[in-house]
């Protein structure tokens, strides 16, 4: 099967079986190492992919799910100014997430971000726990998350394309 989607901002193919993993198939077919897929059940959140503007587990979707659909992974994030926002928060609070959180976790706070509106506490938090992150403590990673909407409260906020 060939599914065509747009990948971080360009028009794509893959070949891959209906039912393959997207995880797997960002991994092996376009080289994209942010998309980790350690549990492969949507619990760790090192998967987490923006799909259609929509933060999702990437290792619960199957390939034929992505026709004609949007996906942005942290490479495609990581050009964007509310991933700088992002970045500067956890730098303020000098927190350094080892290469497997990083990714996920700043997309987390990024999906944070997009909402246009200050998120309530308990969302913030309910969010940030789609993450199993175990090289950062889960409250530095609240005040970043809450550093980074302080940045951004008030503005609008947008992914490239």
């Amino acid at each position: 099967m060939t599914v065509n989607f747009i990948l971080n901002g360009e028009d794509v193919s893959l070949s891959a079986d209906p039912m393959d993993r997207l995880s797997d198939v960002l991994r092996e077919q376009f080289g994209l190492r942010s998309v980790a897929s350690d549990c492969r059940v949507g619990q760790c959140g090192k998967c987490l992919v923006f799909m259609d503007g929509k933060l999702v587990n990437s290792c619960l979707v199957p390939a034929f799910r992505v026709r004609g659909v949007e996906i942005v992974t942290y490479e495609g994030f990581s050009s964007t100014e509310d991933h700088a926002a992002v970045h500067e928060a956890f730098e303020r609070r000098g927190l350094d997430l080892c290469a497997f959180c990083e990714p996920a976790v700043h997309m987390t706070v990024g999906s944070l971000l997009e909402t246009g509106h200050r998120p309530e506490s308990d969302h913030i938090a309910e969010v940030l726990s789609s993450v199993y992150c175990t090289c950062t403590d889960p409250i530095s990673i609240l005040e970043a998350a809450n550093d980074a909407l302080d940045a951004k409260e008030g503005k609008k906020h947008a992914r490239s394309r």
